[in-house]
């Protein structure tokens, strides 16, 4: 694939991973801020929480410290992405990119105590496991993503120098 094509879809990708994630959020305000929740599956709900830490609202009241470095994190993958000549690697990336960036967006706009204290918008309730949202989905299922197309790249690299 040639480089413009490649930043093209690089950056469709994440303006529909940032779209999903912003309308998800939108939607889980207007229909769950009453403090009603929807029931999905028995162990699953729609249930509006917000949070001012990472996973498991690991980090809580440290949300100033996690937007800077999710800040960080958006530049190097802005970076790895416009730097990459493997597709691949940066279409992964690019999934991870939306999520950090959908997630980055609540930080700085749901401010109240400095430009990045704002809290991230919560609403699928996995009881057994978490809280999350769609820009959650999109930034472990790139990661995990990533995790196998670099190993099956690294394995396709070590059978291509053995033979």
């Amino acid at each position: 694939m040639d480089r413009p094509r490649q930043l093209t879809i690089a950056g469709l990708i994440v303006a529909a991973a940032v779209a999903l994630d912003q309308l998800s959020k939108w939607w889980a305000e207007e229909v769950l801020d009453d403090g009603n929740a929807i029931g999905v599956l028995p162990t699953v709900e729609f249930d509006l929480t917000y949070n001012s830490g990472f996973s498991f609202s690991a980090g809580s009241g440290n949300g100033e410290w996690i937007g800077l470095l999710v800040t960080i994190l958006v530049g190097f993958l802005i970076w790895q992405i416009w730097k990459a000549t493997d597709a691949g690697r940066a279409l992964v990336m690019a999934v991870i990119l939306g999520g950090a960036i959908g997630n980055l967006i609540d930080r700085i706009f749901r401010a109240d105590d400095g430009i990045l204290s704002g809290k991230v918008i919560d609403f699928i309730d996995v009881s057994w496991y978490a809280v999350f949202n769609v820009a959650d989905i999109f930034v472990v299922c790139g990661a995990v993503a990533f995790v196998i197309y670099e190993l099956r790249a690294a394995r396709a690299e070590k059978e291509s120098v053995a033979s």
